[in-house]
């Protein structure tokens, strides 16, 4: 196994805090209680969960589908000194018995399928989560204007294509049919969407104006420090990620 996972798992932005895993990571922390055992669905990079594993003493379980995302969650393991449980799966059955975890989440995940698809996918967050267990779900939030603006100049050449951003009350609406009673809306990193707009668009753009335009504007932005709100309901609103807390109606 490499000791570097490549491109599109560990780029240097994930190596570094200029992204917005620190402010997922933060969020996330606040509502998993301590020596949890939980599960991330679509563990991706997996940065997050061996946090997780890490600061909570959380025994941690993670289900990804795509082979790089093994290496990457290895990596971030080795990084936090902590063991983490990797099993190669997709969301739309888990591989795990009914009420198996005391905490479910997703980070970006459920957006890049249909909404039918994507309830489905939550359903499954609810079935393995034990009652008076917790569900976490964080999508790309539909007003963070920017991220928004920045995914339709790009249609398919969008990294991440396809990507379907909700607000927190669309998200919010998917996870009550899916069989869950709203707990709390909370989010993250609203700046993330000015970096995302200088690395995808204004960096490939040719137009020397456009650039010129936009990272005055983003420097002005920068200027104000501004990247997280402390405010759990102004980042749900707003924030680059909004992020629902779900129970089980059992």
């Amino acid at each position: 196994m490499s000791d570097k996972p490549g491109w599109l798992y560990i780029p240097e932005w994930l190596l570094s805090d200029t992204w917005h895993f620190p402010y997922a990571y933060r969020t996330f922390r606040k509502y998993i209680p301590q020596d949890s055992l939980v599960l991330e669905v679509g563990f991706g990079s997996g940065r997050i969960l061996t946090r997780i594993a890490s600061d909570k003493h959380c025994k941690c379980v993670g289900v990804d589908v795509v082979d790089g995302a093994f290496p990457s969650l290895s990596f971030f393991s080795q990084q936090h000194g902590v063991k983490v449980e990797a099993i190669k799966g997709d969301g739309f059955s888990l591989p795990f018995k009914d009420k198996s975890f005391d905490v479910v989440y997703s980070e970006g995940v459920i957006e890049h399928f249909p909404t039918d698809y994507a309830m489905a996918m939550v359903k499954e967050h609810a079935r393995v989560c034990r009652p008076g267990g917790l569900v976490l779900v964080s999508v790309p939030n539909k007003f963070a204007f920017v991220h928004s603006l920045t995914k339709r100049l790009l249609g398919k050449k969008f990294l991440f294509y396809p990507e379907n951003s909700l607000s927190t009350f669309e998200l919010s609406s998917i996870m009550t049919k899916a069989g869950l009673t709203i707990a709390m809306r909370d989010g993250f990193a609203f700046g993330c969407q000015f970096y995302m707009f200088q690395a995808f668009f204004l960096n490939q753009t040719s137009s020397a104006i456009v650039k010129g335009m936009g990272m005055t504007l983003l420097n002005l932005f920068r200027k104000t420090s501004l990247y997280h709100f402390e405010n759990p309901r102004v980042n749900s609103l707003i924030g680059f990620q909004t992020l629902i807390m779900g129970r089980p109606k059992y």
